[in-house]
This record gives structure tokens, sequence and C-alpha cells, in this order.
């Protein structure tokens, strides 16, 4: 064919020429077709392959990577004076939620489950009241500057 494509294998191919390929990255094409029995345009046919896919799943990772930052936005409730939060809200909230700055937080109804699955931080609160079902050290890994811890 005079155009410069041609059947090969039953594909249609056609004769590119890459500007800018360095020297010693094609010498070593070369070598690698010719101890694998292959030709260049086979690597490089390959290579393409493998680069179009990687850049695929990229995409798509990146894409879940975004929408799991969106979906696991942390709620944030701060600066009051006194609030009562039950386990019941905090499922229903469905997300993330960090306490900061509080005069009394209490804790009421609430499994250690829930706790750990909604319980983000607890920051600067002078009196923490949790329930008795929820251990200590699940509640002091979340807890930064706590004036008085409760069980009730």
């Amino acid at each position: 064919m005079t155009d410069g494509k041609e059947k090969n294998g039953g594909q249609d191919t056609e004769n590119v020429s890459i500007k800018g390929i360095q020297k010693r990255v094609y010498a070593r094409v070369k070598d690698l077709a010719r101890d694998t029995g292959k030709t260049v345009g086979d690597l490089t046919n390959d290579a393409f392959k493998v680069l179009l896919a990687a850049a695929e799943e990229t995409k798509k990772v990146g894409e879940e990577f975004f929408q799991a930052v969106k979906d696991s936005k942390i709620t944030y409730i701060q600066d009051l004076n006194s609030i009562e939060i039950s386990g019941p809200e905090l499922v229903k909230n469905n997300k993330k939620v960090s306490f900061k700055n509080i005069g009394n937080l209490t804790f009421k109804n609430m499994s250690e489950a829930d706790f750990e699955s909604y319980v983000d931080s607890i920051v600067n609160v002078k009196v923490l009241e949790i329930p008795k079902d929820i251990s200590k050290f699940k509640v002091l890994e979340r807890a930064k500057y706590i004036d008085d811890l409760k069980y009730s």
C-alpha cells in the first residue's frame, strides 16, 4: 500500500513517526524487541495499550477519591455553651462529627459502635459526659483538652 497503511495479522496498522524519542530509550526498545522476538511496533502497541489502560484507571480512581472525600465531609459542631447529642441523631446525620469549643457536651443513648463510626474528634470541652457503655479509651483516642470527663 502506498498510503502508509498495512494489514498486519488482520489488524489495521499505520506507519507513524514519533518525534522526540530519546536515542538511548529507542535503543533499549530495539534490544527488548530483539530479545523477545517481537517487533518494535508490537512493543510500542503494547506500551500504548498499557498507558491508555493506566490513564483510564487513574481517572476512575481519582473520580472515586473525590466522591469519597465529598461524601465523607465532617460536620463541625462548635462554640456552644451546652449540647446533648443522642446516638440516633448521629446516625441520622450520617457523617463524622467534630465537636469543638463546647462548655458541656453530653452523649446519650449511644452505642460504642455509633460513637466510633460518627465521632471524629472532641476538642476543648469543659465537661464531657459519656454513657458507661462506651470505652474510655475510645473516647480518649478522639478527645483533646477535656477539663472533666464524666460517665453516666
